[in-house]
């Protein structure tokens, strides 16, 4: 990674093509790119085609207990040892068709000696008989819990390279096979993973033997399995499509809010992709501690029961967006997947674009708009870092899922909107089936469908990093004795071997006082451009807008007279344009912009206009402004509510009462929010609040809860608080329980020997978003002086393995 950044900062790994004229000469022009180790697909020497595992376990100490064989076609002329992925492996019995072979393991894998050459084409197969301890890949969770109050479950994580850790096999992208995963556990547990279920047997010893089968091949990572103790709600999409939708029994009145509009995901996709859901089944489980928010294992998407989800906990963060990005990749991952990690962005750009489509169908356009928006904000901040590309192993999260996602949309403008792009789309897949795929396979399915020469797309938003920063200027002038309106526009980013100018079609509006408006579409690709539009004879201005409703991912510096900026918030056809007017008045005085900004929120009816109105009001003391205040926190959007709290610094004595409502808030961020905030400022009334929020236990990590148990521990004293939040770092709650309580713990500065004991547990976990902070906090203590020796001593008398020291020792350093 570091040597990427560098090449990234410095340009000192390059790809070059240059072109030779017909003598000979060189012409002068190059391309070039920032180099990727990842462009190329790793090689093999056979071709695995398919996987049957069989599976049993020792949850006490984690054991894999597994029988694998493989299917396979030799590609190379003659094979004689073929190597499998597979970390730590205790191989007890391996043969190649039948007959027992050497083998040799190593730290990363296996080689198999085959015994005899295997020729070309041949179909040969390869069974090992195996055990290990995955500490990565496979997770058990709550067996080993002395309380007995965690959940208890197996669950899987394979991407990128982690299935590795539990089956050997080849563990890259760049092959698919089909599988069969057979798992024998006690009955009273449920079993998934990837496919049809063809059997469940009951067995005389109190066990069940799962059987499932994948018909259609799938890529290694996307190998799933998942084991607890659900409830499963069956149901079908309008196509027919079977859906599979596991619950804990005790959260079944969470069911509705959590999967809703499940079903009709499927047949939107459907209709908008034009290619049917391409496996036989579909299903989703909620697991604890999962370390991402969810995971498109083919038909089974396993995802965090964070996001399991009550009608309140819905205001803070619910499962849709989630739920529609995991289903897209069925199409975009799963049945079409990238051939290397450096066209990543095949898969996650295009599930986050189909995500924020589905989300634009049931949540409105302002929502899509808004999510444009803050993809473009952070790919502008992303840029400030590096130059990297989005088809770019070491891009990052930013521009593999919201920036390229905002390209998807940008690409369906440029050859001319939705019909265009689904043909173009259709295409795509149905080119590729149960395929690798890469970036240049997507554009000649463009150059195909469309007929549309769009290489130089690819090598700007594609291939190349960055984005265009405009400045732009607009003037009322008479030329020549006409009205024009003359806009000029310059390109003022920093250009050098991997960014260029950009070339984009953009709009540009002039709208009038009385209700009209003028547009026309440039094709900006030079330094500096001039655009003129006529004006009517006696027609005033009221604004100009560059690119209408941010089509154009970019940063754009356009000052504006005050009257048009108000003009503007009020009358703009789309949301962004009126958002960004209200936040152009920053830089105005307050006595200027006060009744604007009124205005705006009056008649606004997405949240984030009223917030930056309330960004740029909440410390007016005008009694206008305070009722604008109070207003917000009547309002039925609890999203309102949380951009009352978070611009609010002091609580306005005037205002206490009103404040004090917040505490009821639909959501729950906003009541623990608010809970810090009032009982920091009126610590006196700190019992007032907890009363008023007496019960309420919050969202995921219990945040309300730790919270009310912080403030009696803090402001009250309170030993028994001090006590429980110690208990909720244990290994009894899930990671965002353990994390919010040890955070709690820290700005206590409380410290005992049991929280050195979660502490030191939570560090060695696999899920970093647990280990990271867990061990931040016994830093903290390990600091100060009256606690190092204590926590040395701990550390050096706890049974544990050598690598857990080593691991605690590094975080503590």
């Amino acid at each position: 990674m570091k040597n990427i950044v560098a090449a990234a900062l410095l340009f000192g790994s390059l790809s070059v093509n240059a072109q030779f004229v017909g003598n000979g000469s060189f012409d002068g022009k190059r391309r070039a790119y920032l180099d990727d180790g990842a462009w190329a697909p790793r090689e093999h020497n056979v071709d695995f085609i398919h996987m049957r595992l069989e599976l049993n376990f020792e949850t006490a100490t984690g054991l894999v207990k597994g029988k694998v064989t493989h299917r396979f076609s030799p590609l190379r002329n003659t094979v004689d040892s073929i190597w499998v992925d597979g970390i730590n492996m205790r191989i007890l019995e391996s043969t190649v068709n039948g007959k027992q072979v050497k083998t040799r393991v190593e730290e990363e894998g296996i080689w198999i000696f085959t015994g005899r050459s295997l020729p070309y084409g041949e179909k040969d197969s390869l069974t090992l008989v195996y055990e290990c301890n995955p500490r990565k890949g496979l997770y058990f969770i709550g067996w080993n819990d002395p309380a007995g109050i965690c959940r208890k479950q197996i669950w899987s994580q394979g991407q990128g390279i982690d299935n590795r850790h539990w089956i050997p096999f080849y563990d890259e992208m760049n092959d698919k096979i089909t599988t069969e995963m057979i798992v024998t556990f006690a009955s009273e547990y449920k079993v998934l993973s990837n496919g049809v279920k063809l059997k469940e047997k009951d067995n005389k010893n109190g066990t069940k033997t799962w059987h499932y089968r994948m018909n259609k091949p799938t890529a290694p990572y996307l190998v799933m399995l998942g084991v607890g103790l659900y409830e499963i709600k069956q149901t079908k999409s309008k196509s027919g499509v079977p859906i599979n939708l596991y619950y804990y029994p005790e959260w079944k009145d969470r069911v509705e809010t959590t999967y809703m509009y499940s079903e009709d995901m499927i047949d939107f996709f459907e209709a908008e992709i034009g290619v049917k859901y391409p496996w036989e089944s579909y299903s989703q489980i909620p697991v604890q501690d999962f370390m991402y928010g969810a995971m498109e294992n083919t038909t089974a998407t396993v995802f965090g029961d964070f996001l399991f989800v009550d009608a309140r906990s819905n205001w803070d963060r619910g499962y849709v967006g989630v739920n529609a990005h995991e289903l897209a990749h069925q199409w975009f991952g799963d049945y079409v997947t990238a051939r290397s990690d450096a066209h990543h962005w095949l898969q996650e750009s295009f599930a986050t674009y189909y995500n924020q489509m589905y989300e634009r169908k049931v949540f409105g356009n302002d929502y899509f708009d808004w999510a444009r928006r803050e993809a473009q904000m952070n790919s502008v901040n992303e840029t400030k870092k590096n130059l990297l590309p989005v088809a770019h192993s070491q891009s990052g999260s930013v521009r593999h899922y919201p920036k390229g996602a905002f390209v998807l949309n940008m690409l369906k403008n440029v050859v001319g909107g939705r019909d265009a792009y689904n043909r173009a789309i259709k295409l795509y897949l149905e080119k590729h089936p149960y395929s690798n795929v890469d970036s240049d396979n997507l554009l000649y399915a463009f150059h195909e469908s469309t007929g549309m020469e769009l290489n130089w797309f690819w090598e700007q938003w594609i291939y190349r990093g960055g984005e265009p920063s405009y400045d732009v200027k607009a003037s009322d002038i008479t030329e020549n004795g006409k009205r024009l309106t003359r806009i000029y526009v310059e390109q003022v980013h920093e250009t050098n071997d991997v960014v260029g100018l950009f070339k984009m079609p953009i709009w540009f509006e002039v709208k009038y006082k009385d209700g009209t408006s003028a547009k026309v579409m440039k094709w900006i690709e030079n330094k500096s451009t001039f655009v003129d539009i006529a004006n009517a004879p006696g027609k005033d201005i009221a604004y100009v807008l560059f690119d209408p409703n941010n089509e154009v991912l970019k940063s754009v510096n356009f000052k504006k007279p005050f009257e048009w900026l108000v003009a503007q918030s009020l009358q703009a056809e789309n949301m962004i344009d009126r958002y960004d007017a209200v936040a152009a008045m920053r830089e105005f005085p307050l006595e200027k912009k006060r009744q604007a900004l009124i205005d705006a929120y009056n008649k606004a009816t997405w949240h984030t206009i009223k917030g930056e109105v309330l960004t740029q009001l909440i410390n007016d003391t005008d009694p206008k402004s305070r009722e604008i205040v109070r207003n917000a926190i009547a309002d039925k959007d609890a999203q309102v509510h949380k951009h009352v709290m978070n611009n609010t610094t002091v609580i306005p004595q005037d205002m206490f009462d009103e404040y004090v409502k917040l505490l009821q808030s639909p959501s729950y961020d906003v009541v623990a929010g608010m809970l810090e905030k009032l009982s920091t400022q009126f610590p006196a009334k700190a019992q007032q609040f907890l009363d008023a929020t007496n019960g309420v236990m919050g969202t995921s990590g219990l945040n309300v809860e730790i919270k009310r148990l912080e403030i009696k521990a803090r402001v009250m004293n309170d030993q028994a608080s001090k006590d429980k939040l110690v208990a909720y770092t244990s290994m009894s709650y899930e990671f965002r329980t353990r994390v919010g309580a040890a955070l709690a713990v820290e700005r206590l500065n409380y410290f005992s020997e049991p929280l050195m004991t979660h502490l030191t547990g939570a560090m060695v976990s696999s899920n970093t978003r647990l280990a990271m902070p867990c061990g931040a906090v016994l830093k903290h203590f390990y600091s100060q002086a009256q606690y190092r020796s204590q926590i040395s001593e701990f550390i050096r008398n706890r049974k544990m393995e050598t690598w857990e020291s080593e691991v605690i020792w590094k975080m503590l350093k």
